[in-house]
C-alpha cells in the first residue's frame, strides 16, 4: 500500500490549502476516498462503499482493503468519531483495525451493518483501541448470545454509556448477560430492539438491573 510520505504537516495542509497545494495529490484513488470522507479532521463517516466501488455487491475483500487502508493512515490521527457502516468489513476487517499502532482511541464508534458476527465482537471486547468509546453502535451485524456475553464481560469497554444493538439476535441469554454486567454499569442508554427477546425474565431482568442503576433509556421490542 502506498504510504502517506508527503503529508507529514497535513493538518497544516487541510487548513491552508492555498499556501500548500492539494493536500490529496499523493494520495491514491483508495486513500483519497477515505480523505474525503474525515469531517473537520475529527470525524470519519462512510456510510457506503460507493466512493470505492460502482456496484451492489460490497464483498469482504473490500471491507478487509477498507481496513488496511483506515488502520494505516496519517490523516486520520486526531479522530475521535468513526463510523463505518454497510461496508463489509467482517471480523478480519474489524481485526486489523484492532491492531493499528497509528489510530487514536475514539470515543464514538458506529459500525453497523458490517458483518461482525460474534468473533467481531471478541475482538472489539478485547482491544485497548476501543477502552475510551463511550458511545457505541453494532446494529446489524448478526451478533447471537456468544457476542453479547463477550461484550458483556468486556475488560475494555467500561466507559460506554450509549449502546446500540438493534437487529441482532441476543435473545433471552444475551440480555440477561448485558443485565448482569459490571462493565456496562455506565450505561444511559441501551437498545435492544429487534434481538428475538422474548421471556418476560429477560425484560424485566434489564429493566430492574441491579447493574445498570444508570440507565435511563432502554428500548427492548
Amino acid at each position: 500500500m502506498k504510504k502517506v510520505e508527503k503529508l507529514k504537516n497535513w493538518e497544516e495542509l487541510v487548513n491552508d490549502g492555498e499556501q500548500y497545494g492539494d493536500p490529496t495529490s499523493e494520495l491514491t484513488p483508495d486513500q483519497k476516498a477515505v480523505f474525503e470522507n474525515i469531517k473537520d479532521q475529527k470525524i470519519l463517516k462512510i456510510q457506503d462503499a460507493y466512493a470505492f466501488i460502482k456496484r451492489d455487491e460490497v464483498t469482504r475483500a473490500h471491507g478487509i482493503n477498507l481496513a488496511n487502508l483506515v488502520s494505516d493512515f496519517e490523516p486520520l490521527s486526531l479522530v475521535h468519531t468513526i463510523i463505518i457502516t454497510h461496508n463489509n468489513l467482517g471480523p478480519e476487517g474489524l481485526e486489523i483495525i484492532a491492531a493499528s499502532s497509528s489510530l487514536p482511541k475514539v470515543d464514538y464508534l458506529h459500525l453497523g451493518s458490517n458483518n461482525l458476527g460474534d468473533e467481531g465482537l471478541e475482538t472489539l471486547a478485547s482491544c485497548d483501541l476501543f477502552s475510551e468509546v463511550k458511545t457505541l453502535n453494532l446494529e446489524q451485524n448478526g451478533i447471537t448470545e456468544r457476542g453479547a456475553k463477550a461484550l458483556a464481560t468486556s475488560s475494555a469497554l467500561t466507559q460506554l454509556t450509549s449502546l446500540n444493538l438493534v437487529d441482532n439476535r441476543i435473545g433471552d441469554q444475551g440480555a440477561l448477560a448485558i443485565a448482569n454486567s459490571d462493565t456496562l454499569s455506565n450505561l444511559t442508554y441501551l437498545h435492544l430492539g429487534g434481538n428475538r427477546i422474548k421471556s418476560e425474565e429477560a425484560k424485566a431482568a434489564l429493566r430492574e438491573s441491579k447493574k445498570l442503576t444508570q440507565l435511563k433509556t432502554l428500548k427492548v421490542f
